[in-house]
């Protein structure tokens, strides 16, 4: 009777192992203790064919000056103090075969630095040197997803025109009118060419929904502009607008298909 009811243990382990590794193969278990993914199942949302919609806040961080002052008469233009831009973009694209994306990004970047004067030649009349930049970019690119994953890494590479603003004053009590102080300003508008190279991921936190987040090389073609006061440096310091100005640029937001 004992041996019988070996047997039958035997033969109930048995029936259970055969019955777990056939669920185990339909559910596609990897072993008993290792890891388990549904069948024909991800969280990445992504058809062949979608339209999206970015909403992103970035910086840009200047890899080369944006702008130098002069304050001596030795015209040494050293960079002002350094600044970054904060900028909001949004962007409407189309994903072709999943992989492939082109888009549109328009923004709008905002720029500042400022700096006292360390050398006027009366010490209780320093001068300050200011330095804006406002731009309006529009890129268009080609995105390319490098996977199908829940978390999907993407390249891009984008070009387009930017609409710049670009304006340097210096004030303070040494630029004197009429016994007064006064400011001495030039500024200039620009269309200029654009263009930038990314590497981002993105994944979804919904259906239809998600964060990305990039990081680029950010270019604008601007021309060299030198404003000159006239005068002795010391109390009517030069500003140099800077040419080709390169930055790092990081963005994250949220993205929406349709």
């Amino acid at each position: 009777m004992k041996r019988h009811q070996g047997y039958f243990f035997i033969l109930l382990v048995l029936s259970f192992g055969f019955e777990f590794e056939a669920l185990a193969a339909k559910k596609d278990f990897k072993g008993l203790f290792g890891s388990y993914r549904r069948e024909k199942f991800t969280e990445n949302e992504g058809n062949r064919n979608d339209f999206g919609f970015d909403l992103l806040l970035s910086t840009l961080l200047p890899i080369t000056s944006v702008a130098k002052s002069a304050q001596d008469s030795s015209l040494t233009f050293s960079p002002l103090n350094y600044s970054t831009f904060f900028n909001v973009e949004a962007s409407l694209w189309f994903s072709l075969g999943y992989h492939w994306a082109i888009y549109a990004n328009v923004g709008k970047y905002s720029y500042e630095s400022r700096k006292q004067n360390d050398k006027p030649i009366d010490p209780k009349t320093p001068v300050f040197h200011h330095f804006e930049l406002d731009a309006t970019p529009a890129i268009a690119g080609v995105r390319y997803r490098l996977s199908q994953d829940d978390i999907v890494p993407y390249i891009s590479l984008g070009i387009g025109m930017a609409y710049v603003h670009r304006k340097g004053f210096t004030e303070g009590a040494a630029i004197v009118t009429n016994g007064n102080s006064s400011i001495y300003s030039e500024e200039e508008n620009k269309t200029v060419a654009c263009g930038h190279g990314a590497a981002g991921i993105e994944f979804f936190f919904a259906p239809k929904a998600g964060l990305r987040v990039e990081a680029s090389a950010y270019y604008m073609n601007l021309p060299e502009r030198t404003i000159d006061p006239g005068g002795s440096p010391e109390n009517r310091p030069k500003i140099q607008f800077q040419s080709n100005v390169w930055s790092l640029r990081y963005a994250s937001g949220i993205f929406f298909l349709f």
